[in-house]
């Protein structure tokens, strides 16, 4: 599949990753501080930004997000990569982690570490966001996006500090979740098989976000019992989308996780 990309920079070669609904600007905060380093790829995920449709059967899974991933490597000669994700992209990094298919893996705030009380409340904030913004025309979402109390309302639940960010790049952000490809509701009634693997074959970091209210940050102790391999940090004062909240710091994780190891 020839997903939508953007290249730069120079260095190790790192896959970027995004979550549902997202799109590979979302890592336009990061990639400067990281291109005089490493060749980043930011990527559309299958049905996503720019990027093709999944398959018409598709079922929800991660797998042919990661099969996709995958086969995009091999066609840009990319011999096993490091990979950067979050949320959705974070598992996805993690699968590819587990299949020993890139160099090493970086989760930021993964998807999958919940309990089945936190996987309803996070496909109810998902469905419920949606269905919210789907109502709200353009022009009145960007009138709401620039006054500071609705933009935090609006979200919040994604960003610990959306006063950092410029109103009409939220806005392009958020048209993933108003108007979403479709494969948004397979993926939401399907979540139950968004299931972590339980090994890594390769360096494995995660990051979560202090003040991530969307997968909060204690599912992060389940991901320590089951890849007990894996480096954990907290990411202070961050959301869900800390590439948003603190590129800096995010920035510098990703430049310590993907740092060459010796052969």
């Amino acid at each position: 599949m020839d997903l939508a990309h953007t290249r730069t920079g120079t260095g190790e070669p790192v896959l970027l990753l995004h979550g549902i609904t997202h799109r590979r600007q979302g890592w336009d905060r990061v990639v400067p501080l990281l291109a005089g380093e490493r060749e980043l790829w930011a990527i559309d995920l299958p049905d996503h930004g720019e990027s093709p449709d999944l398959p018409g059967d598709y079922r929800g899974d991660i797998a042919p997000l990661a099969d996709a991933v995958e086969a995009f490597s091999r066609t840009q000669g990319l011999e096993r990569p490091h990979v950067v994700g979050n949320s959705m992209g974070g598992l996805v990094a993690l699968e590819l982690a587990a299949r020993g298919s890139v160099r090493s893996a970086t989760a930021l705030s993964p998807a999958g570490f919940w309990s089945p009380l936190e996987r309803g409340y996070a496909r109810a904030i998902l469905g419920g966001a949606h269905a919210a913004l789907a109502l709200i025309p353009s022009a009145r979402l960007e009138r709401m996006l620039g006054t500071p109390v609705l933009r935090t309302a609006l979200v919040g639940l994604l960003l610990a500090h959306p006063s950092r960010i410029d109103p009409a790049e939220i806005g392009a952000d958020l048209h993933g979740l108003s108007h979403p490809r479709r494969s948004f509701a397979t993926m939401l009634s399907h979540l139950d098989t968004w299931v972590p693997p339980a090994r890594s074959s390769v360096p494995t970091t995660v990051g979560w976000g202090s003040r991530d209210f969307l997968l909060p940050r204690w599912q992060s102790g389940r991901l320590r019992r089951a890849l007990p391999d894996a480096s954990v940090y907290i990411l202070p004062g961050c959301g869900h989308v800390p590439m948003g909240d603190d590129p800096a710091l995010v920035a510098d994780l990703v430049l310590a996780s993907t740092r060459p190891r010796p052969a």
